[in-house]
């Protein structure tokens, strides 16, 4: 028989594999999601490929989450508070806090309808982001949900807005330094730097999984907004690393690699309208090859052809 050192051993070794369990934090709800170390205290959070469907979930917008000091930041939040409530939870595990504020960088729906599942988080966007959501997420919800193929009867969740706006076309806040551009003549993006660690995000302009996504854009405000990143390259702290709006991290050509695709795809849809070419007519491919991964290039193409068709007629029509 086991003697009285042998029990008191078992038992303390039992009582030990209690503790450990019952201070052992709870699980995360969800799955692990993709959260990547880029530096000391940045982590991207990497997403699908590709638009929203059943299976993603509409988890198709990189996020980036920053600790300082006391505070996490996240950039951008998902397409719901279901999902945004999971990522603090497993980013607490790699941060050692939970999100203290959250910001908005331009109204896509993925990107920033799970701000309501942050409650405490402050609530971060330029004014002009902030207008846009207020005027496009009531709708997008709903047609977010579609792609999702959400059960019919799904309850809608609230949009939850920024409530700090930012002003103005460039400025500072905690750890980042930002720059207001723009996709179109109506929709603003913001552009986050962190000077320090090298690395900027550059949502709604640069995507590394193939052509940028010019839907809902302007070819000419695209192009203006992309030589902006270009000049930033050109400061003493300017990124060496870029965080696009889907794929993987981008390095210093990135801006100027969107740029010669978006001036090839306009020459090509002027050309044409020399040529008689029809907006159904195959694309012709880029220049790049990469920029044919997916199907945004056959998109983009389409969307240069309209508006290569209302330069012609716009310069054609008798004054």
């Amino acid at each position: 028989m086991p003697g009285p050192d042998t029990k008191t051993a078992a038992l303390a070794m039992l009582l030990t594999a209690a503790g450990a369990a019952s201070a052992a934090p709870a699980p995360c709800p969800g799955p692990a999601l993709p959260i990547h170390a880029l530096a000391d205290g940045v982590w991207r959070i990497s997403s699908s490929a590709g638009d929203s469907h059943a299976i993603n979930q509409g988890r198709i917008s990189n996020l980036l989450a920053v600790r300082e000091g006391r505070r996490l930041w996240l950039l951008g939040s998902g397409p719901d508070a279901r999902f945004a409530r999971a990522l603090d939870c497993q980013l607490a595990r790699h941060a050692g806090r939970r999100v203290s504020d959250v910001i908005a960088p331009w109204p896509r729906p993925e990107l920033v309808l799970g701000q309501g599942g942050l409650p405490t988080a402050r609530r971060w966007a330029h004014e002009e982001v902030a207008a846009a959501m207020r005027e496009r997420c009531p709708q997008c919800v709903e047609r977010l949900a579609q792609r999702r193929d959400l059960p019919a009867g799904t309850p809608a969740e609230p949009v939850v807005l920024p409530n700090r706006l930012l002003r103005g076309a460039s400025g500072q806040l905690g750890p980042w330094r930002w720059h207001r551009l723009m996709r179109s003549d109506s929709t603003a993006v913001t552009v986050w730097q962190l000077p320090r660690q090298r690395i900027a995000t550059a949502h709604g302009l640069l995507w590394s999984d193939g052509a940028p996504d010019l839907r809902d854009a302007r070819i000419a405000a695209m192009k203006a907004s992309l030589q902006a990143l270009s000049a930033l390259q050109q400061q003493p702290d300017g990124p060496l690393q870029w965080l696009p709006e889907q794929g993987e991290m981008l390095g210093v050509e990135a801006p100027d690699g969107h740029l010669a695709y978006l001036e090839t795809l306009e020459r090509q849809a002027d050309r044409a309208m020399e040529d008689g070419t029809q907006e159904s007519d195959p694309p012709p491919p880029p220049e790049a090859a990469a920029m044919a991964a997916g199907l945004r290039h056959g998109l983009n193409w389409q969307h240069a052809w309209r508006e290569a068709e209302a330069r012609w007629f716009g310069a054609t029509a008798p004054r």
